[in-house]
């Protein structure tokens, strides 16, 4: 059993009140037990469960819909009521597994299906899960150790001005290429950096390594205006982190406007927690902000209007179909009147084609990226692409 995203209760709430939702946790799973079967703890936020005694597929499921039902109801703590959810994976003996190790593993990859099919539900372990969830554990492993192997670097993505074509800045963009497995793809192993915690060191490995190539750049004579950074919610939730950026900014020899700092919408809803306080201290420092795939979120325009962003980036699922589908159109016209309402640039991503071009320009977008202008490259790309421009 493995309370699902329990690291964000420890990140946002503190692990005081982590410590008191594992004690009722296992406490209301407890009562849904008999005397004869064994709950424990084995770290973490995982149990392991043992049902000993007239044991059947009925009677397991029947206390799994029970302990996942359970996590249907709030837990009082703090102050406040807390909802959680939890994932369970089933192993039976001695059809999975005849000896305790591989029992325990089996169970191990069933809990790995529950999560890949939304968490809070509960799987049985079947032969056909092997491959898929042992994949993902040695894309984890691997992860773990990416950043010590100098296996993770960054590609810079331009921006240029639609007004006058100009050069603008660029966007660090995080790759992976792994010996044994390739080319990684982003969309596969940031999720897996987010499950696994370590999402936050990887986050500022990013920023560090930013602001380094900015200062480099700097010192070799080529002038890129902005670096664009993105940051993830777990980075904000961080008081340090406007220090954090402030010495970096002091040992490159940077000026905060250089630096763009690029967040989802998410943690502008947030009226609570440090990540309010984190941006504002950020636009003090003098750091741009940029509110990244704008329109795929809740948006909430009271808090867009309270908070200190500077930018709006019209996310490329809505610029994708821009000529083909007048919806997408719409919105993307919509988003740039709302932007420049509001004192806003906007910045529109994946930008492919002339005519996307061609109607952004028309509808007043401010700045663009894509394949159209530009791919990701390497910093000595980038030094040729400035060169060529002037």
């Amino acid at each position: 059993v493995d309370l699902d995203r329990f690291k964000q209760i420890n990140d946002t709430l503190g692990h005081p009140v982590g410590d008191e939702i594992l004690k009722l946790a296992a406490r209301a799973m407890a009562a849904q037990l008999r005397a004869s079967d064994t709950i424990a703890r084995v770290g973490g936020d995982e149990f392991i469960i043992v049902l000993e005694k007239d044991v059947s597929s009925y009677s397991v499921s029947t206390v799994a819909r029970k302990l996942v039902e359970i996590f249907g109801h709030p837990f009082p703590v703090a102050g406040r009521d807390l909802y959680l959810t939890a994932s369970l994976g089933i192993g039976l003996f001695p059809k999975d597994g005849e000896d305790p190790d591989t029992l325990l593993r089996h169970a191990d990859l069933a809990l790995y299906k529950a999560k890949e099919l939304g968490r809070n539900n509960y799987q049985y372990y079947e032969p056909s899960l092997g491959a898929g969830a042992l994949e993902r554990m040695t894309l984890e492993n691997a992860l773990r150790t990416a950043l010590e192997r100098r296996e993770l670097y960054l590609v810079y993505q331009p921006m240029y001005r639609l007004s006058d074509r100009r050069f603008v800045g660029v966007e660090a963009l995080l790759r992976w290429t792994n010996p044994e497995l390739g080319d990684v793809p982003p969309a596969q192993f940031i999720p897996g950096a987010e499950e696994m915690g370590f999402i936050v060191e990887l986050g500022a490995w990013v920023l560090r390594e930013a602001c380094r190539q900015l200062g480099a750049w700097r010192l070799a004579g080529c002038e890129v205006p902005r670096m664009a950074v993105n940051l993830s919610v777990h980075q904000l939730e961080r008081e340090e982190l406007v220090t954090d950026v402030a010495d970096l900014l002091t040992e490159w020899g940077l000026h905060p406007g250089e630096l763009e700092i690029e967040v989802t919408e998410s943690p502008l809803l947030r009226q609570s927690g440090p990540a309010p306080e984190v941006l504002e201290g950020l636009r003090q420092l003098g750091v741009f902000l940029a509110v990244d795939d704008f329109g795929t979120g809740y948006s909430s325009l009271s808090a867009l209007r309270q908070m200190p962003v500077n930018r709006l980036k019209i996310d490329a699922s809505f610029v994708r179909d821009i000529g083909r589908d007048p919806n997408d159109e719409a919105i993307a016209r919509a988003i740039i009147a709302l932007a420049h309402s509001l004192g806003l640039e906007t910045v529109a991503e994946g930008v492919e084609r002339r005519e996307q071009a061609v109607f952004l320009t028309d509808a007043g977008c401010d700045i663009v990226q894509g394949y159209f202008y530009g791919r990701p490259m390497r910093p000595e790309e980038v030094v040729g692409k400035i060169v060529e421009a002037n």
